[in-house]
């Protein structure tokens, strides 16, 4: 038991966080984008603040270190997740009138609605796939816990963008990426600044198609 209780904690900390997100989408009125990611990173940190256990296993996340390799590698990371998503917009051209009804542009506008995001979007499933799943899977490997979390990613995306199987693999094989990014720097700082511009894509692209 001794040798089982570092890794049980962290294990609940990420099915928390999942059974939370599920449970959003049973709740219509919290469909609207940011509302389902509040609501659940809210619901995760008031369970995490009234348990003890998850309480003192709760990790906060480090920025990271931004040395010159991992500034490359996040350009190219950047670079090509944007190429891809151009791509597949090009010759898919997934109807995107989903995706803008649950965004609050009538409220905001164009541009407010864009940068929040870009910016929040990126924040919140940083948060969550490499900052809660990545820290619960951790423990049973690293490659396990780029392989997992990516496929949570991807799974994701199913109904998101890109949609689709197809979306799901080309998000899977980003979020993959984005975990190369966090183990490159020990934080999250760089995944999130890589994950702001493919978002600022998505949400570029989607004003484009005419989906608003």
């Amino acid at each position: 038991m001794p040798e089982r209780t570092p890794r049980l904690w962290p294990l609940i900390h990420g099915a928390l966080i999942i059974a939370l997100l599920v449970a959003t989408g049973f709740i219509p009125a919290l469909h609207k984008w940011p509302l389902f990611w509040i609501a659940a990173l809210a619901g995760y940190l008031l369970v995490v603040w009234m348990v003890s256990p998850l309480r003192t296993t709760f990790r906060w996340w480090q920025i990271g270190k931004a040395t010159p390799t991992a500034l490359l590698a996040a350009v190219v990371i950047a670079v090509v997740s944007c190429a891809t998503l151009f791509v597949f917009q090009r010759f898919s051209s997934p109807n995107l009138r989903p995706l803008a009804a649950t965004l609050p542009v009538g409220v905001f506008g164009i541009a407010a609605t864009g940068i929040a995001f870009s910016l929040l979007n990126a924040v919140f499933e940083e948060i969550v796939f490499r900052g809660i799943l990545f820290d619960a899977i951790a423990p049973w490997g690293r490659s396990n816990t780029i392989f997992l979390t990516s496929a949570l990613f991807g799974l994701g995306h199913l109904h998101g963008y890109p949609p689709g199987l197809v979306g799901a693999i080309l998000a899977g094989v980003f979020g993959a990426a984005l975990c190369g990014l966090r183990l490159l720097t020990g934080g999250l700082g760089m995944s999130i600044a890589t994950h702001v511009i493919a978002d600022a894509t998505i949400f570029f692209l989607t004003v484009r198609s005419g989906a608003f």
